[in-house]
């Protein structure tokens, strides 16, 4: 009879009752939600989250926490949680939640999630809403912050600051032509909202760079690693970036750092959990474009 059920998708409208519906959802599935429905409800209030709800029989039965970000490559909407009540499972729920996320994308020109690859049902839906994947793996790295007190950086040579200028991000542009934008292009992109750029500086010159982008998602507030670049052999300069980011984390009174690292860049992944990241799990990286709004 489920199969039959009638639900629908709709936008989450910011009452006291949907948040303890998603809430419900939420330690139904994942069970890692920290906030009490209050603390989430004014959470949701923030102009970066994009949350859909799906309703059956008067209640919350799944949602998809879509979360606006802008880094370097541009404005980007991530669906960061999906989640549908497993009573709910395998009526399509989740396919059409995503589809209505990519109706939905603001001000962003790609939508993006991470799955692991034994999920197939999640990867199932993904591909189903016109979702692709990434041909590689990715390793998730978190460093949980678990005290405020400042930590030196390792010594490497030279200091790390804040991008400066346009000259400076012609600098970092030419450093990595193939991983940042072009100089004419970096320096407004680096002026994002919720985006920091930790440069690297020795003997006058840019070393290296961090890209961070701050989430507030359903589960923590952190700094996302997007990027991280330095000159060719310099592993000193990328330990004292990864640092930083820890140490910029923590000025902030956030949760932890998070960092995608391909599997097969061994050097990096070794930088990264000499910091003190620990492996979570390994993902595929999902893309998409905006799908035209659906007509009233």
């Amino acid at each position: 009879m489920r199969a039959l059920a009638s639900w629908r998708v709709r936008r989450y409208e910011g009452t006291l009752g949907e948040t303890r519906g998603i809430l419900a959802v939420e330690r139904a599935t994942f069970r890692e939600c920290p906030y009490r429905a209050r603390e989430l409800q004014a959470r949701l209030r923030s102009p970066q989250q994009q949350l859909l709800v799906a309703e059956a029989e008067g209640r919350i039965v799944g949602f998809v926490a879509g979360l606006h970000t802008s880094g370097l490559a541009g404005p980007r909407l991530e669906a960061d949680l999906l989640a549908v009540e497993p009573a709910w499972q395998g009526l399509g729920i989740a396919t059409a939640l995503l589809t209505s996320l990519r109706r939905r994308p603001g001000s962003a020109a790609m939508l993006r999630g991470v799955v692991r690859p034994d999920n197939v049902a999640s990867e199932r839906a993904f591909a189903r809403a016109g979702f692709r994947p990434s041909a590689a793996t990715y390793d998730l790295f978190i460093y949980r912050i678990a005290g405020l007190v400042p930590r030196p950086l390792p010594a490497w040579g030279g200091e790390i600051g804040r991008l400066a200028d346009p000259a400076e991000a012609a600098q970092l542009a030419a450093l990595a032509p193939a991983l940042l934008p072009a100089a004419d292009r970096l320096w407004p992109a680096s002026q994002a909202p919720g985006l920091t750029l930790l440069v690297a500086r020795a003997g006058g010159a840019v070393a290296g760079a961090a890209e961070l982008v701050e989430v507030h998602t359903l589960l923590y507030s952190g700094l996302w690693l997007e990027s991280l670049v330095a000159r060719p052999g310099q592993r000193r300069t990328l330990q004292a970036l990864v640092a930083a980011a820890v140490e910029e984390a923590k000025a902030r009174g956030m949760d932890e750092v998070g960092c995608l690292v391909p599997q097969e860049e061994r050097s990096l992944r070794e930088v990264i959990m000499g910091e003190g990241f620990r492996l979570l799990d390994g993902y595929r990286i999902w893309t998409a474009p905006p799908l035209p709004e659906a007509a009233p």
